[in-house]
């Protein structure tokens, strides 16, 4: 074919590769190969051009161990033969982690990049899933120039739409455009997932390149995984180098990185762009939801919810004293998480090397364990991180209170802290305290005037004589400073006063317990929730004749090796039809508490846990599901590799609402959205709602796959097994643990409402228990209270004085903010994510002028 005749076309080569991951059982050198044939492909002829897709821990660790090849990738970079694409810190799912997470994977993962070679990343595209509304405002946050949506459909789906033009404005949630390659026909990743380019020169191929040749040229994406064999190997990859010779013999092809292509695009003169704003339900994704439990994405959620709190009170311990410094701690302990939320790490209890044979003498010796069990160990040593500095941070802030004089003889000083950014009532617990010192048979609690609040010891210990020996205390505190504390006094008192009246009320015969808000009626069979009113307007929320919530269904594989007999058919499990056990484990006067307990039936136990407190319009609902036998799974494949779209086996909790569902509101990262489909992700809450407004929020611990059923229920996947999908082997969790909190709501309800009590299902109070003293604190006080948007990150960055704070509006309207502090901050100024100045500095005092669009994030710098 002569040249004027042949198809214009670029081309673009991208290769995923990682050390948080599969780096770790195939070792540092097998990310030294990756980069080292990414190199080689830009002096292979055709010169073609890769952007390389590793974790920013991998480039840091390249260049400990293997300097010379950092000094060569620092050159090709240079020379604009390779680019960096993607710079997350730990590569992970970004819909399955918070809006934090997927700013800091960003935030770290530049600052490392940067630091490490010199250049930021201009092109944020990763192999695995992180694509929402939110993303083009993140990378904007983040210095990030352009962006693609080409991802790869690996062990799920990143479902970003596929659209047939070479590239596009994405438009964000709150508006942010980011100039961006779409997923198109033209994004390859075989051998298994999709066919090779030399699709292109079929004919279906060729008119896919003739649909996309109006104004511009196309790009053609590659993707690949250089790591697993030298570039030359074909066993595993089956990486071919002699089709792009053969393409460049049938078209006219240009061999780019991304960022050379899309600085054409944006460059004076070129064609219009079309502008996409795709909203969550326009993307279509299957991710690892249910695997391992979803054990991992609770833990996360924990281990988060610990480094907030740590780095707030951190930043407050600091700024009250300079000497109080641990900012590089939390700062590890980032990293420690970031690392944990790895794609790979989803995958659990998956350890296969896909025939790969681990080096013998490692140069990071990471003992070749399943992903899972690295994740476990590094959030082990984040949290164990976060709750040192928390509590060295707590204390400090606790011994300078002034909690002199006591309320009564032998009285102790409870400073009781709040990490929210909001004031809000809670049920506190000091957490088992040794009392034989006080010689008394009761305690009494009192606020910082001295007045009495409802109390309510549990698991005591008493000697022979009755005097209390030890005891976790529960008390009722009430608006607690946002971002601060308050100081309550545990009192030595005779037996016999009453204790002070309480609205909750038990009735153990008829298992129901109710307070002024809730009444809440347990099922006499199951003991999961059959009815639960809204007493201010009378509704009931659920409907639990057939599925009380809730209720564990599923059906067990019994071709799993423990299925006794081997290889027989299990019948479906339904909690709803097994007599449970009733245990109460407290009766008031301040909480009540009863567990349900199914014995083990066809190789499964389960457990619910409810409880409610006086005066609390939320019911809490613990499960724990102990499965002996693995869940179905699903035994169709697409490409011979993948699941189907829709997951219908595993094991799920059920319930069945007590109106008409008119809308399903869900939130994603950093956003919230309506889902019209029957498979709904919701990252940490769903609301049901009825066409008034009115509904039941349910606030999960993260769990966050969830379907409509055909009569109106709903269903929440809580267990999958994947394992013997793709290596007949089997792995499940045998201990699964769960929280919800159900929170009836009238009409007027909004996302702030929601996100604060996410936020307090995230953070509950901390206590230091001290003896009084005199101090410089006053005994109440807010350090920083925000109003009128919601407060994402209160930190302190390492080796600066002034501290960060980040705020995100989060009901899609325009919204003003005021910020107040108690500490001795007297200015703002606005930064991007990383640190940046994006105006000038303003008087604390006028905060108050702080605007905010739709859903828009924004950073100040607080300067003393």
């Amino acid at each position: 074919m002569s040249p004027e005749n042949k198809p214009r076309l670029c081309l673009t080569l991208l290769n995923h590769w990682s050390y948080t991951g599969i780096g770790w059982n195939l070792g540092l050198e097998s990310c030294a190969q990756s980069i080292t044939d990414s190199l080689d492909m830009a002096d292979y002829s055709p010169s073609v051009k890769t952007g390389i897709n590793l974790d920013a821990l991998t480039y840091e660790l390249v260049a400990e161990h293997y300097p010379h090849l950092n000094r060569r990738l620092q050159r090709y970079l240079a020379a604009g033969q390779v680019e960096i694409i993607g710079g997350t810190f730990g590569q992970p799912i970004g819909s399955m982690v918070s809006g934090e997470s997927n700013l800091r994977q960003l935030i770290v993962g530049q600052q490392t990049i940067t630091r490490v070679l010199g250049r930021p990343v201009a092109v944020f595209l990763e192999e695995e899933e992180m694509s929402h509304p939110q993303i083009p405002q993140l990378l904007a946050l983040t210095g990030y120039r352009y962006a693609s949506m080409a991802q790869c459909d690996t062990w799920g789906r990143h479902g970003a739409p596929t659209m047939e033009e070479p590239v596009i404005w994405w438009e964000g949630a709150d508006g942010t455009r980011m100039l961006a390659v779409p997923a198109s026909p033209l994004v390859f990743h075989p051998p298994m997932v999709t066919h090779d380019i030399d699709w292109l020169w079929s004919d279906e191929g060729r008119a896919a390149v003739g649909r996309m040749s109006g104004a511009r040229i196309p790009l053609a994406l590659k993707w690949t995984e250089f790591g697993w064999e030298k570039l030359t190997g074909k066993s595993i990859n089956k990486f071919d180098p002699e089709l792009f010779r053969a393409l460049s013999e049938k078209f006219d092809v240009e061999y780019l990185t991304l960022e050379q292509y899309l600085d054409r695009q944006a460059a004076p003169g070129a064609p219009a762009i079309n502008v996409k704003r795709p909203a969550v339900d326009d993307f279509t994704k299957l991710l690892p939801w249910g695997i391992g439990g979803d054990q991992l994405r609770r833990f996360g959620r924990e281990v988060e919810g610990v480094l907030h709190a740590a780095e707030r009170f951190e930043a407050v311990a600091h700024v009250l004293d300079p000497a109080f410094d641990n900012a590089a701690a939390l700062h590890e302990a980032w990293r420690q998480l970031l690392a944990a939320q790895s794609h790979d790490v989803c995958l659990c209890e998956y350890t296969r090397h896909q025939g790969a044979t681990p080096p013998a003498d490692p140069v990071l010796d990471t003992h070749f364990q399943t992903w899972g069990s690295y994740g476990y160990r590094f959030m082990d040593e984040a949290v164990a991180a976060g709750r040192k500095v928390l509590g060295g941070a707590l204390r400090a802030i606790a011994q300078s209170v002034g909690t002199a004089p006591a309320h009564g003889p032998g009285s102790q000083a409870a400073v009781v802290f709040n990490a929210c950014g909001f004031a809000r009532d809670a049920l506190v617990t000091t957490g088992t305290l040794q009392l034989e010192e006080l010689k008394t048979g009761e305690l009494h609690v009192c606020d910082s005037t001295g007045q009495r609040v409802p109390a309510q010891l549990l698991n005591t210990e008493r000697s022979p004589g009755g005097q209390l020996v030890c005891a976790d205390v529960a008390f009722t505190a009430r608006a607690l400073p946002a971002l601060g504390y308050d100081t309550y006094f545990l009192v030595p008192a005779a037996p016999g006063a009453p204790s002070p009246a309480t609205d909750l009320r038990i009735d153990r015969d008829a298992l129901v317990i109710e307070n002024a808000r809730v009444r809440v009626c347990l099922d006499p069979v199951s003991g999961a929730i059959r009815s639960l009113v809204d007493r201010g307007s009378g509704k009931d929320l659920l409907t639990g004749g057939t599925r009380p919530f809730p209720t564990l269904t599923g059906e067990a594989n019994g071709s799993s090796p423990l299925a006794r007999p081997p290889n027989t058919p299990v019948a479906p499990y339904n909690t709803a039809q097994t007599q449970a056990h009733f245990t109460w484990l407290e009766t008031g006067p301040l909480r009540a508490r009863v567990r349900a307990t199914h014995p083990d039936t066809r190789g499964l136990r389960f457990e619910i846990t409810v409880t409610l407190t006086a005066d609390s319009p939320e019911v809490d609902v613990a499960v724990r599901v102990f499965p002996d036998l693995p869940p179905k799974t699903g035994e169709a494949k697409v490409n011979g590799w993948q699941f189907p779209l829709e997951i219908h086996e595993g094991y799920w909790l059920e319930w069945v609402p007590g109106f008409k569902v008119a809308t399903v509101l869900r939130d994603y990262p950093f956003g919230a959205e309506p889902s019209g489909k029957q498979a709904v992700t919701a990252l940490s809450w769903l609301d049901l709602m009825a066409a008034d407004g009115s509904g039941l929020l349910v606030v999960h611990s993260g769990t966050q796959y969830f379907k409509r059923r055909d009569d109106g229920g709903f269903a929440n996947l809580v267990v999958r097994e994947w394992e013997s999908h793709f290596t007949g082997e089997f792995g499940w969790p045998r201990t699964c643990a769960y929280r919800y909190v159900l929170r009836p709501h009238g009409p007027g309800f909004t996302n702030t409402d929601r996100n604060q009590a996410v936020a307090a299902f995230d953070q509950k109070p901390r206590v230091i228990v001290l003896a009084p003293q005199p101090g410089t604190l006053p005994r109440r006080q807010s350090f920083l209270t925000v109003t009128g948007t919601t407060l994402s990150a209160f930190r302190r960055p390492v080796g600066q004085d002034g501290c960060e704070l980040r705020l995100v509006e989060g009901e899609g309207q325009t919204g003003t903010a005021r910020v107040t502090t108690t500490l001795p901050l007297k200015s703002y100024q606005p930064t991007d994510a990383m640190g940046r100045t994006r105006g000038a500095s303003s008087p604390l005092a006028s905060s108050g002028d702080i605007t905010l669009r739709p859903w828009e994030i924004r950073q100040f710098q607080l300067q003393k």
